[in-house]
């Protein structure tokens, strides 16, 4: 059943200045990462938004394309403007170079019982920060970190930040049948993608 009261946004806001080339458009097989990721999410999901500064790369999917309000401000821009963009008040976050995520990991994690505002899985005290549900009521609290950052140097504008300001559900994931210790894996590297195709290969 695809769900109506769940945006799925991909993130793709950042630089890949360690791929040294766009990641989410790098191949596996005959599709690019971010058509992997769009076709689990357009399974699932009726909304799909592409948060992304750069465009022309992704008009290709035919999705909406949501450009950052807070300019290089890192990944919490790209939540802030996908969410604020969607039509539904949950919305699920996944990074653009995670391919392995698995659709019976995404469904847990979006189907999860919890009265909190921000749904994130956890493996070995790793928080999966780009990996979850967001809630439309943590656009305020976003715009605060923002506006607090230009007169306050500690305060970075990170997700991290965020995570630490409002009721944050951690939920642990290892023990679960549907659980694979490649499932978060991302890209940073031409090395990591190499090790990534190698899996996905395999699957």
């Amino acid at each position: 059943m695809i769900r109506k009261d769940i945006a799925g946004i991909i993130l793709c806001g950042g630089k890949s200045s360690r791929m040294l080339t766009n990641k989410a458009l790098l191949k596996i097989g005959e599709l690019t990462i971010i058509e992997i990721i769009v076709a689990k999410l357009k399974s699932m999901f009726c909304e799909v938004i592409i948060s992304a500064n750069n465009v022309n790369d992704f008009t290709f999917l035919n999705l909406p394309i949501i450009t950052d309000e807070y300019i290089h401000r890192g990944p919490l821009a790209g939540l802030h403007a996908a969410i604020k963009s969607s039509g539904t008040e949950k919305n699920f976050l996944i990074s653009c170079d995670m391919p392995l995520i698995s659709s019976e990991m995404i469904n847990f994690i979006a189907n999860y019982n919890s009265n909190k505002e921000i749904i994130l899985p956890e493996v070995n005290d790793n928080v999966q920060q780009l990996c979850g549900v967001y809630s439309k009521s943590v656009i305020t609290e976003i715009e605060t970190i923002f506006n607090l950052s230009r007169s306050d140097k500690n305060i970075k504008g990170s997700v991290y930040e965020l995570l630490e300001r409002v009721k944050t559900e951690i939920v642990d994931v290892e023990g679960f049948l549907f659980y694979d210790k490649n499932i978060f894996l991302n890209m940073n590297t031409p090395e990591d993608y190499e090790l990534i195709k190698k899996i996905y290969e395999k699957k």
